[in-house]
């Protein structure tokens, strides 16, 4: 869980201490008769088995049409023409990760391609389609939604469950000696990959770079959305706290201490940060498709066409370099390749910095990497990354600032929200996130929200990163819990950073749920006083 905007709110819901009367709180979710007979595999010290078909939620020739979960997402044919593509290249599997060309957890509706060959919506998880198989990994946020989503074709490998392979492992067993496996180098950081390719070399398997993404070849053009023309517009700097100018002379110097020349920088949020620009081509995201490149006597801005106006045309100084200040060349975006490529007859740059993968950055993609002369290489962690969890005191206030606008927002709507189910009013899971939204919407600075509201009622709070849609939206009442997760994005900062939310119970029982929500209480009072 995220935190507690609204503690004070939260003990006037008085709860605490109610006697718990009918109500059973099992000591294990799991009963001994759960445990199935599985066929291990041996994997050195770990031990895996076999994931069947079998393991799926609503599926087999016994289930009837009203037990399908009605957010099931057939792909058979999706899948079919995945399969001719393979077998054109002459590919025995394909590996569909999650993430854009930036490495980023959440992408443009136009880079869910995993999302459109598996018909799973959450925002991690990794495809795998063989010539007879297709499997999906998610870890445990998704566990049920997966299983809800995808149809019964897809094995469901529940990451980190006792005996699950691993995507490598499984190929393994799966495919022969000599199989070729293909993934878009774009798609998938530079150590993952090369991780992957030594893990199924081990069993002669290849890893192929497959430059032309075989997803995009079978989804079909009026299907697929379109990438966001919205411009790009200038963060100020009483939000920023220093001009652009400033963080690039501070970049350099790390580049200096690190012995690189040059500095390539692939994360989304780390270009918008460096330039205090903002974009919107990623829903909940204030971040928009570029790379830049900087060297000591330049700095090169890769977009798309279309994306900067004269206000950014203003701020970047755009071609204007002829009197010593700091300027920015604008290229476009699909270019990166071949520039970093043409390094290799240039005799001013010796050694290129790539971001590698640490923490929540993937670093730069295997093709960003192989693009680079492998003598030039230094990967290490990006100095941005690291700069810019250095808050300067403007960007303190601002994040203060915007906590405080979010809790404003929340605590009218929580207000309103509990006076309408107290009237006996219809509201639905979709109505109060909409509403929600449009609180916050009030509020100076708001940008937008920074993930998609988990507004959750009864059952549907069981899947940890649940969204209302029109196949599952319940009605809100008093009979059970509800369940709401979100946050706020506004030009000072994102409350609670990670996400910007907060988890809340809301509801009017007053027996089964007041020990629970106790026992939570307590957790969130002790995590607010801590140290850390």
């Amino acid at each position: 869980m995220r935190g507690i905007h609204l503690l004070t709110y939260l003990v006037s819901l008085q709860v605490a201490g109610v006697v718990v009367r009918g109500c059973h709180i099992p000591t294990s979710i799991y009963s001994e008769d759960d445990e199935s007979e599985v066929q291990p595999w041996s994997r050195g010290d770990r031990v895996t088995r076999e994931v069947t078909l079998g393991e799926r939620l609503a599926c087999g020739p016994d289930v009837t049409p009203d037990l399908v979960p009605p957010n099931r997402v057939i792909t058979t044919e999706r899948v079919s023409r995945l399969k001719k593509e393979m077998i054109r290249r002459s590919l025995d599997g394909y590996i569909i990760p999650s993430s854009d060309e930036h490495q980023s957890e959440y992408v443009a509706p136009a880079d869910e391609r995993r999302r459109y060959i598996s018909g799973f919506s959450g925002s991690y998880g990794v495809a795998v389609v063989t010539a007879r198989h297709q499997a999906l990994w998610t870890d445990g946020r998704y566990f049920l939604q997966a299983d809800q989503e995808l149809d019964c074709n897809w094995l469901l490998m529940k990451m980190k469950n006792p005996g699950v392979p691993k995507m490598t492992e499984w190929l393994q067993t799966t495919l022969r000696p000599g199989a070729k496996v293909g993934a878009d180098p774009r798609l998938i950081g530079a150590e993952t990959w090369i991780s992957y390719a030594e893990d199924l070399a081990k069993f002669n398997i290849t890893l192929e770079a497959e430059e032309m993404n075989l997803v995009d070849l079978v989804w079909p053009q009026q299907e697929r959305p379109k990438y966001s023309e919205d411009p790009i517009f200038v963060l100020e700097t009483r939000f920023a706290g220093k001009s652009w100018e400033e963080k690039v002379r501070e970049v350099r110097q790390e580049m200096v201490k690190k012995g690189a020349d040059m500095l390539v920088v692939t994360a989304l949020d780390e270009v918008a940060w460096l330039l205090n620009l903002r974009g919107n081509d990623i829903p909940y995201n204030p971040v928009f498709r570029a790379y830049v490149i900087l060297a000591p006597d330049r700095l090169e801005l890769y977009v798309p066409a279309g994306k900067i106006m004269p206000a950014v045309d203003s701020h970047l100084r755009v071609n204007q370099c002829g009197d010593g200040r700091e300027c920015v060349t604008i290229n476009d975006y699909v270019s990166i390749l071949d520039s970093l490529r043409a390094l290799r007859l240039r005799n001013t740059v010796k050694k290129v910095l790539l971001g590698a993968k640490y923490s929540y950055s993937g670093g730069a993609s295997y093709a960003i990497y192989s693009a680079v002369p492998e003598k030039m290489r230094v990967k290490d962690t990006s100095p941005i990354l690291l700069m810019k969890a250095r808050k300067n005191p403007k960007e303190v206030e601002g994040m203060k600032r915007a906590h405080v606008k979010d809790a404003v927002a929340l605590c009218d709507f929580l207000s309103f929200l509990e006076n309408e189910i107290e009237a006996g009013r219809y509201w639905s899971e979709i109505s109060a996130a909409q509403t929600l939204g449009e609180y916050r919407g009030q509020q100076q600075d708001f940008v937008g929200i920074s993930f998609d509201t988990i507004s959750a009622f009864g059952s549907n709070g069981a899947i940890v990163h649940y969204a209302p849609s029109k196949e599952t939206s319940k009605q809100i009442t008093n009979e059970s819990l509800y369940l709401l997760d979100s946050g706020g994005q506004y030009k000072g900062g994102v409350p609670q950073g990670g996400g910007g939310g907060c988890d809340l119970l809301f509801f009017d029982l007053r027996f089964c749920f007041g020990f629970v929500f106790s026992r939570f209480l307590s957790f969130f009072l002790g995590g607010a006083v801590g140290l850390f």
